[in-house]
């Protein structure tokens, strides 16, 4: 998911936001729900020894003893892969899967595919679908582990495994961080390309965004917008694209027909505070900043304690020539985000433009003193509804530890669930933080506290 800042509103993104935290549950291989009886498979010498020797797994199995039946089943099946029983090429599959020979077992279900009868297709597709789950679980772990090469191999795998929107984003995201724009818009492309049935309308809609922004980046402009008229024509009522198109129109010099959807936008009443922010962005970027803070306005109001909303509305504000009615807001975020360098630096453009040079002045060298410097630290809801909470952070002076208390509040502003970020703040360089959170109630934003206080 893409967050946009308020100070760098086109570039700043989060992550791999959309990443779920944790594992999928992997079930038992059996009859699919609803599969037809009459799905047999030809028996064979080779297909019953393998099936012997997988059975043999049990939930009690050693690595060890798991490796050599997997090894056993292979063997086994030797001497009737040149065949064509669709069995066999099942149980070679399973078995390579076992041993995370991916490659593998991707070639004996391709073989499963051309020959299994079609009513047993199903089968095929479960063993694909593990496949995913596996790969995908560890692209999500070697990422946590900060290792960004395993991850995307991991993810570009089970793309071939099983086309899903996840693991092509998350694939995509990683190119674009390491500065490769042209292998991720590729991705994003195979991504909408791909033959993905019921197709989540988010992670459609989070594919699209991040195919436009690459494209407007690289000066395909026009790319971006046909991409995007292309969505619209089957999606005619997304707010969120229709406010990227808005914007694309205006950079091409259609200020008409942009001015005319952003204003049919603002008239609306039922929109939530993501896509108000997403107006505002697009308001932000065409230079209208009334308009725009008062599409973060309506954002605060859906949400008062979602932090880019508040943030935003405090710079739109500000750049509009209102200073005054967002003072107090931007004191209460420096309160919320003591570390965050945007914070106080909409903080001390506020209080100066409302002729405050004094207070400015205060809170200039208040922010300077600070121990730990926080940058783009924003909230967004993973896959799997978890919470993530992602940036960046540098000690000022010497590197030091910190254990910094993150507060996480409900929608009555309530503190429901405390995590603690504990880290190394390095001198001279950025590191990156990232907590992930399970809460059992619905989370509305975060704030943490200053140590040493």
């Amino acid at each position: 998911m893409r967050i946009t800042h308020c100070a760098e509103p086109r570039t700043a993104a989060l992550l791999l936001a959309g990443f779920a935290a944790g594992p999928f549950a992997l079930g038992a291989q059996e009859q699919p729900q609803g599969q037809p009886v009459e799905c047999e498979f030809e028996g064979s010498g080779a297909a019953s020894r393998a099936s012997e020797a997988l059975q043999k797994i049990t939930e009690q199995s050693t690595p060890e003893e798991q490796t050599a039946a997997y090894n056993e089943a292979l063997e086994a099946l030797q001497v009737e892969l040149d065949g064509d029983n669709a069995i066999v090429f099942l149980f070679g599959a399973q078995a390579h899967m076992g041993l995370k020979n991916y490659d593998d077992a991707k070639l004996m279900l391709e073989r499963y595919d051309a020959v299994a009868p079609p009513e047993c297709a199903e089968y095929g597709h479960n063993q694909r679908q593990r496949g995913w789950v596996e790969l995908y679980n560890r692209g999500v772990q070697a990422y946590s582990a900060g290792d960004n090469a395993v991850a995307l191999d991991a993810f570009r795998t089970a793309n071939g495994f099983l086309p899903d929107l996840r693991s092509f984003s998350n694939a995509a995201l990683l190119q674009a961080e390491t500065g490769d724009n042209a292998g991720a818009i590729a991705t994003y492309q195979e991504a909408l390309a791909a033959d993905i049935p019921d197709a989540d309308p988010d992670q459609l809609r989070n594919v699209l965004r991040g195919l436009g922004d690459l494209l407007s980046q690289e000066g395909r402009g026009d790319e971006a917008m046909a991409a995007y008229e292309s969505y619209l024509a089957d999606h005619p009522n997304d707010v969120v694209i229709r406010i990227r198109h808005a914007g694309l129109l205006a950079d091409a010099g259609q200020t008409d027909a942009s001015d005319a959807v952003y204003a049919e936008i603002m008239q609306r009443t039922d929109l939530e505070t993501s896509q108000w922010v997403e107006v505002g962005v697009g308001l932000y970027n065409a230079e209208n900043y009334g308009d725009a803070a008062t599409a973060f306005g309506n954002a605060r109001a859906g949400n008062p304690y979602n932090k880019e909303a508040a943030e935003n509305y405090v710079n739109a504000s500000v750049l509009a020539g209102r200073p005054g009615p967002v003072l107090a807001l931007a004191d209460s975020l420096v309160t919320w985000y003591p570390y965050d360098t945007g914070t106080r630096a909409l903080l001390t453009r506020a209080l100066a433009d409302a002729d405050m040079n004094e207070r400015a002045m205060e809170q200039m060298a208040e922010g300077e003193a600070t121990e730990v410097i926080f940058h783009f630290v924003q909230m967004a809801t993973a896959s799997d509804g978890t919470y993530v909470v992602q940036g960046s952070l540098e000690a000022r002076e010497a590197t030091m530890d910190v254990e910094i208390p993150f507060e996480f509040v409900d929608a009555t502003g309530q503190v429901v669930h405390t995590e603690m970020l504990s880290t190394n703040a390095p001198a001279g360089s950025t590191a990156s933080f990232r907590l992930e959170i399970s809460a059992s109630v619905p989370l509305a934003g975060f704030r943490y506290k200053r140590i040493g206080t």
